[in-house]
């Protein structure tokens, strides 16, 4: 019985996935933030528990990879195409201007979700050194934007700055092509709950909270941006020794 526990909470993060894509579609931004925050807290939990019940298996980590390609795939491309949308330039909206190529708002919709699901592939073919993963996780990637869309849709400017198209647009690019690019970037799964191999997993966890307390929801990206940054320190640092 208990082997089937992490893969029902796989299943959850699936179905606040699947919701907060129809939500976010509507309109219903705070209930979008809601499901997709509890979809990365179950992605959390699903695999953590899997480990400390010995319950791992392969269908449940294929089932893990095609939940979160929707969860952490399809709705932050669904963020940023919101958000690309509505910072068209006003002349591109009445018809004129027409070199402006309105048809970028779309590309959100087939980059992120193609290199997701290029990272997630890649995952279950290798797991790597169990301490580090190769490029930014699929959820990190989807709580950066989860903490831009916050800040965007509840006062229109992410930590009192207007979000430029061409902006948002380079920044898209920027941090889906850390999905695929081979970087080692830090794994947050814990084995156990002991402190000692496990104090960049507690120290990261901790900074976010302190963000998200200072700064709101929109503390998540930049957590995620600490996290990046760690992760290319790690390296240096190796490479530097």
């Amino acid at each position: 019985m208990k082997k089937h526990i992490p893969n029902l909470l796989t299943l959850l993060n699936l179905c606040c996935g699947s919701l907060a894509l129809v939500f976010a579609l509507d309109g219903q931004w705070q209930l979008t933030l809601g499901l997709l925050l509890c979809a990365a807290l179950l992605d959390f939990a699903d695999g953590s528990l899997a480990r400390l019940l010995d319950a791992r298996s392969d269908m449940g980590k294929q089932l893990d990879s095609l939940a979160d390609l929707i969860s952490f795939g399809l709705v932050p491309a669904i963020f940023i195409y919101l958000i690309l949308e509505q910072r068209l330039p006003a002349s591109l909206l009445v018809g004129e201007e027409i070199w402006f190529p309105g048809w970028l708002v779309y590309a959100p919709l087939v980059v992120v979700p193609s290199l997701s699901a290029l990272r997630l592939a890649r995952f279950n073919l290798d797991n790597g050194s169990g301490d580090f993963f190769s490029g930014l996780p699929t959820p990190a990637h989807a709580l950066f934007w989860t903490g831009i869309y916050s800040g965007y849709m509840k006062e229109g400017l992410l930590f009192g700055k207007e979000l430029h198209f061409w902006c948002i647009f380079a920044l898209m690019l920027i941090m889906a092509a850390h999905l695929v690019v081979p970087v080692p970037m830090y794994s947050l799964k814990f084995t156990d709950l002991r402190p000692r191999g496990n104090v960049v997993r507690y120290l990261l966890i901790i900074l976010g909270i302190v963000l998200v307390i200072l700064a709101g929801l929109p503390g998540l990206s930049l957590a995620i941006l600490c996290y990046i940054l760690l992760s290319l320190l790690n390296i240096f640092l190796q490479r530097k020794s």
